[in-house]
């Protein structure tokens, strides 16, 4: 566990205390051990928010106002829950939640290339081909590693509601090539999410068409076991993206089919209206309220993208061009509304203190403005926004340097954020899986951040 610069500054004050320099950082590593061992598995939930594009981390939780005007930019800092801690102006709802949360602010990596950046931030790994200058040809594969909701569901079977959903769509870069490690990968299609998908132009999902006939009850069902004859006439076996494994498709068809919970939680005209205006109507913001009906029902990871919505040159949040623009007037206040609503939800609910909270994005943006009044792709730093389930609250973790460029304290890489989430979620660090053909390989190189975990 790494001391922080008060922790140092006492060290000097300790031998008239009797207490020796060895013995602190003894008691350190045990209280780290401790922390670790009581925080495994703390997570019964996860609710990951992709900010699919990237967003700039000047302009949204780590401002620099103290920087030059073409680093700093058009927004002010404002007054969090967390003393001394500063968001900008973009997020007023979420600055008074600060008190749930850890700003992890110090986040690296190198690769500048949308689909394979976002894989390494979803699976923890490299992408072979990071970097390429044909960013085109990055596809999924099937040797790809699976997506951390994939590993999770290799730990975590389908026994009653399904592990892992992804929604509103399969996001691509540029609406041409899909991102890859958004799925089982090597692992198989079975560990793919079942994906709900969504229209923006009412914020409304779609869910997977498996509904039983009025003739026919979860009762008898089960008796018959003929789902499979009842899904063939009703069309619903192409429903389930990609499902290739028909044993484990039926499975989960069975579970759709007979778990009530499930089925309502698609229904989101059950929430009253309060409850949708509080989210937005955006469908990033119904997507996040879809994800708690979700997590309520029994699912045990949501992943809610970010859609392709913009215009061309701010598609998502890869705000090329007019930077400060796209972020007043669309891309920070539905933002704004749906983490704070999911985060109040999450709390008054009971579910917080065991519900991991993630929002991330591919990577952060550069700390120059460009000539388009934009920034561009940069890899160097980011901050990732994560409350609950053993995550310190109102608490700040790593810094960047002065102009936002690079990671000044406590660096985390892609591999140990993944590892640390895998922590909480119960998942072991050193888990094998085997691809298809039966190959083993190590589920995840890096190490849980001690200094994240409550």
């Amino acid at each position: 566990m790494k001391l922080d610069r008060r922790q140092w500054l006492k060290i000097g004050s300790l031998g008239a205390t009797g207490l020796t320099l060895p013995t602190l950082m003894a008691a350190t590593r045990a209280a780290a051990a401790e922390s670790s061992k009581d925080s495994f598995g703390r997570a019964k939930r996860c609710v990951l928010l992709f900010l699919t594009g990237g967003a700039p981390q000047h302009d949204t939780f780590d401002p620099k106002p103290f920087a030059p005007a073409n680093i700093r930019g058009e927004f002010s800092p404002i007054s969090t829950r967390i003393p001394g801690v500063h968001v900008t102006e973009l997020f007023p709802r979420l600055a008074q939640r600060l008190h749930h949360v850890t700003l992890l602010r110090s986040v690296t990596h190198d690769d500048t290339v949308h689909t394979s950046a976002g894989y390494t931030m979803l699976t923890g790994k490299r992408h072979p081909q990071a970097n390429a200058k044909t960013a085109s040809d990055i596809r999924p594969r099937s040797s790809d590693h699976p997506h951390i909701g994939s590993l999770l569901s290799s730990v975590r079977p389908e026994h009653g509601p399904p592990t892992f959903v992804s929604l509103p769509e399969v996001i691509e870069d540029a609406a041409v090539n899909e991102f890859p490690g958004l799925g089982g990968g090597l692992m198989g299609e079975r560990y793919s999410p079942l994906l709900v998908e969504g229209s923006a132009k009412n914020g409304a999902f779609t869910p997977p068409p498996l509904k039983l006939s009025p003739d026919l009850t979860a009762a008898r069902l089960a008796e018959r076991g003929d789902l499979l004859r009842s899904l063939n006439g009703s069309g619903a076996l192409s429903s389930l993206r990609r499902a290739v494994d028909s044993d484990v498709f039926r499975q989960r068809a069975f579970s759709l089919l007979t778990s009530n919970s499930v089925q309502q939680s698609f229904e989101l005209q059950r929430e009253s209206m309060e409850t949708r205006e509080r989210y937005g109507s955006h469908l990033f913001g119904q997507g996040c309220l879809m994800a708690r009906r979700l997590l309520e029902s029994g699912v045990s990871l949501v992943t809610v993208y970010w859609h392709y919505e913009g215009p061309d040159d701010s598609p998502v949040w890869d705000t090329h061009g007019n930077n400060f623009s796209h972020l007043r007037n669309r891309l920070a206040p539905p933002t704004d509304m749906a983490m704070s609503a999911l985060l109040d939800d999450l709390s008054v609910r009971g579910m917080l203190d065991d519900t991991l909270f993630v929002t991330l994005g591919e990577f952060g943006r550069t700390p120059k403005i460009n000539a388009l009044a934009g920034r561009d792709h940069w890899p160097g730093v980011a901050t990732i926004v994560l409350a609950g389930a053993g995550v310190q609250g109102g608490a700040v973790y790593g810094s960047s340097d002065g102009q936002g460029a690079f990671p000044s304290e406590s660096p985390v890489t892609p591999s140990d954020f993944t590892a640390t989430l895998m922590h909480l979620l119960g998942i072991p660090n050193d888990l094998e899986i085997h691809d298809q053909s039966g190959r083993p390989f190590r589920a995840c190189d890096g190490t849980p951040i001690l200094g994240l975990l409550r």
